[in-house]
């Protein structure tokens, strides 16, 4: 009892001292990345999976192109609508709102957070897979011979990745380890207390710099300027945005780090740059991923009945 007592007397002062300490700590990696959401037309982590056409034995780059997620978003009232998985199939279900969880015991409040977010980083995962595959596809065909569709994907990527060259393209639409990002998930948004976590579904305080985006202000400033941050309509949004930024913003080493291993306690030794802290971020983050047994999450994945 006085255990549970004193982590969450410790939750509590985190939160209480979190609104400012939460953009200084977040701003370095997002700063300069004004982030446009994709709305989702087309991510297990990143080797392609191959189809095979129902008339034919061949491979098809068509199939693999045509697959799309099928989401299920959900609204919820109380921390009893957060779905506990019990298997690593799981439903895509996309969450619109957040709750409080700080009024559960600790290992409640851990289990119902990680499972809140779970199913949109997995969804963002599908989704990122299935554009990278769809790309792959297409580089073999010279860029005129493309079909008008197929030019537009490709050029709404370009505009989002930064990058107009198909094999960068591909590296940036990788993903990583499940641990990792709930990891900084429940870091950044101090366990899902934080104001821009429960008004606007920003778990990682994405900063704002659009005043046509929909955006909460800051109770603090930077310079002398007003500071906002982004305003997300569901968590896999949130997640969206995450990933572009890591996909196109200073974080090179890492994404060349992703390529070559999924061992997530060796990838965040290269988020250095996420955050001010630096090697303080990434021991954290290793401490955290290890004390909070997070490596099995990285076994999950969206159920096969809901990719058509």
């Amino acid at each position: 009892m006085i255990k549970h007592f004193t982590a969450l007397l410790l939750l509590t002062l985190t939160v209480l001292a979190f609104d400012n300490a939460y953009l200084n700590t977040v701003s370095q990696g997002v700063k300069n990345y004004n982030v446009k959401t994709e709305a989702s037309t087309t991510s297990k982590h990143e080797e392609p999976r191959t189809q095979k056409s129902p008339k034919s034995n061949l491979t098809t780059s068509e199939t693999i192109s045509n697959e799309k997620l099928t989401v299920v978003n959900k609204k919820l009232r109380t921390a009893n609508d957060i779905k506990i998985f019990k298997t690593t199939k799981i439903e895509p279900i996309n969450y619109t709102n957040t709750i409080s969880l700080n009024k559960l015991q600790v290992s409640e409040k851990k289990q119902k957070f990680f499972h809140m977010i779970l199913p949109a980083i997995l969804i963002s995962k599908e989704n990122l897979r299935l554009k990278r595959e769809r790309v792959l596809s297409l580089m073999s065909t010279p860029a005129e011979e493309l079909p008008q569709e197929d030019k537009e994907f490709l050029e709404n990527l370009y505009e989002t990745y930064k990058t107009t060259d198909n094999k960068q393209l591909a590296s940036r639409l990788r993903t990583h380890p499940v641990s990792i990002i709930l990891a900084q998930a429940a870091i950044e948004s101090a366990w899902g207390e934080s104001r821009f976590f429960k008004k606007g579904n920003n778990i990682f305080g994405m900063w704002s710099y659009n005043k046509n985006e929909p955006r909460i202000k800051a109770n603090g400033n930077r310079n002398g300027k007003s500071i906002y941050v982004k305003k997300y309509a569901t968590l896999s949004d949130a997640i969206d945005d995450y990933f572009v930024v890591i996909g196109r913003g200073a974080y090179k080493n890492f994404r060349k780090q992703r390529k070559i291993t999924d061992d997530p306690l060796q990838l965040v030794q290269y988020l250095v740059n996420y955050c001010e802290l630096r090697e303080q971020y990434t021991n954290k983050l290793k401490k955290f991923i290890v004390q909070n047994k997070l490596r099995k999450f990285d076994e999950f994945e969206i159920s096969e009945q809901y990719i058509i």
